[in-house]
């Protein structure tokens, strides 16, 4: 068979000779909040841009005391139209504010997962075993380190999802549904959790327990996806760790199947990856890779990981970027992250 005989030939040959709008390829500080500003709002515009703040006149339905700490479920609303549900943990003994982390679940049956919640609706005491139970309840790991936590229900899954897809069972989704809507609209779902996250974090500086200059962000795979993406275009995120997501578009949501959840129109245009990456310099920034994730490949994260870095160097801040290169799969590592975490925002110095 001739190569231009396949569908992806040519797309690949365009691929590789790309000059994307917003490279990061500067070769002095000075240019670099010119380009983060400018690539910011096309990064923006590509996400389908963000609708207008409503109130968000959140109510806590729900209040559960367990070991050393509180769980809440809050009910908030985002933007038109539109109700969101999180969990917030708070820790025990809080005589001050605390710094807080907005913890963001990957595929799986939502939020309910990463604060120790099963499928039917029962409290656990151990994570569940891999590779189902890849989340390794992190939100709780969190809070047993003193900080608040919330974990907010994503678009498509758990309790937010459309009637028919709750109906197939705890893990099905609405993410297809919502994606090609969305695009239809001149929207992402990408998007739309962005600016759900967004939202999570207005709701976080409003809790009387929350630093609300020293908030965090970690994810995981789908999760790590809205770590990166809602870090890159906000800077009220001090640190953040992206765990099992950052990687090339092209060798993971380009070369494996993955959900329609992960696909912007255009975005190879003006970036890589590794570029909105860079958006995060000089913050603080955690990359967990499994070196036998199957859906994002270990070399394509090193080569990620190496692009990132030179954004971190151009600054002077080489050491705001670290890594956990843990032997695993598609997981949550745990070693180096949490307690990376609760360090790193307690040493923010407060803003006016």
């Amino acid at each position: 068979m001739r190569d231009e005989m396949r569908p992806l030939y040519a797309m690949e040959k365009a691929y590789d000779e790309l000059k994307p709008l917003y490279e990061f390829n500067l070769n002095h500080p000075g240019e670099f909040e010119g380009w983060k500003s400018g690539f910011r709002t096309k990064l923006i515009e590509l996400l389908g841009g963000f609708p207008e703040k409503v109130d968000l006149n959140p109510e806590v339905v729900e209040k559960v005391h367990f070991n050393g700490y509180t769980r809440e479920k809050v009910l908030y609303h985002t933007a038109p139209y539109v109700m969101a549900s999180a969990y917030v943990l708070i820790p025990d003994g809080i005589e001050d504010r605390v710094p807080a982390v907005l913890a963001l679940c990957g595929h799986g049956y939502g939020n309910k997962d990463i604060v120790g919640i099963n499928e039917d609706g029962t409290d656990r005491d151990m994570p569940r075993p891999l590779p189902a139970g890849y989340h390794k309840d992190f939100a709780l790991e969190l809070v047993r380190r003193g900080m608040v936590v919330i974990a907010p229900e994503p678009m498509g899954f758990g309790e937010r999802r459309e009637e028919e897809d709750i109906a197939k069972g705890p893990h099905a989704t609405s993410c297809r549904k919502a994606s090609f809507y969305a695009m239809m609209m001149g929207k992402t779902l990408i998007g739309m959790r962005v600016w759900d996250t967004i939202r999570a974090l207005d709701y976080l500086q409003e809790r009387p327990e929350v630093d609300p200059y020293r908030i965090g962000c970690m994810g995981i795979s789908g999760g790590g996806m809205m770590a990166l993406f809602t870090t890159a275009v906000e800077d009220r995120i001090k640190a953040v760790v992206v765990s099992g997501y950052l990687c090339t578009f092209k060798d993971s949501v380009m070369s494996i199947y993955h959900c329609e959840d992960n696909y912007i129109p255009g975005i190879l245009k003006y970036g890589e990856m590794y570029d909105i990456a860079c958006l995060v310099a000089p913050r603080p920034m955690l990359i967990e890779s499994g070196t036998d994730d199957p859906i994002f490949p270990i070399k394509a994260v090193d080569y990620a990981y190496e692009r990132v870095k030179k954004a971190y160097e151009l600054l002077g801040v080489p050491q705001n970027l670290a890594r956990d290169r843990f032997e695993g799969e598609h997981q949550i590592s745990g070693r180096i992250s949490y307690d990376w975490l609760f360090n790193e925002l307690h040493q923010v110095t407060h803003e006016k």
